[in-house]
């Protein structure tokens, strides 16, 4: 089942954000990688969870065309993962 109900033009995006360990020990975004499915985002952020320093996965109802973004909802977090604002 989706995050958010679809209307209008506002459409789900599912993303998978992994983070690792980079130079002088901060912790780096990794490219963020993007789902069609909250299952598939799921699944993929508990196998990166494996090799990644941390993960998180989150769903957000967005409009490309005119830029407008909701705020993000969390589906998992995994490891060591940075503070969200």
């Amino acid at each position: 089942m989706s995050a958010y109900s679809q209307g209008g033009s506002m459409e789900t995006i599912y993303i998978v954000q992994g983070f690792k360990t980079g130079k002088r020990g901060r912790t780096e975004a990794m490219t963020p990688l993007s789902f069609k499915t909250e299952a598939e985002a799921r699944r993929r952020a508990v196998r990166m969870g494996e090799t990644c320093l941390g993960v998180i996965a989150f769903a957000q109802a967005a409009n490309p065309e005119t830029g407008d973004y909701a705020d993000p909802i969390m589906l998992e977090s995994i490891g060591n993962v940075p503070e969200m604002p």
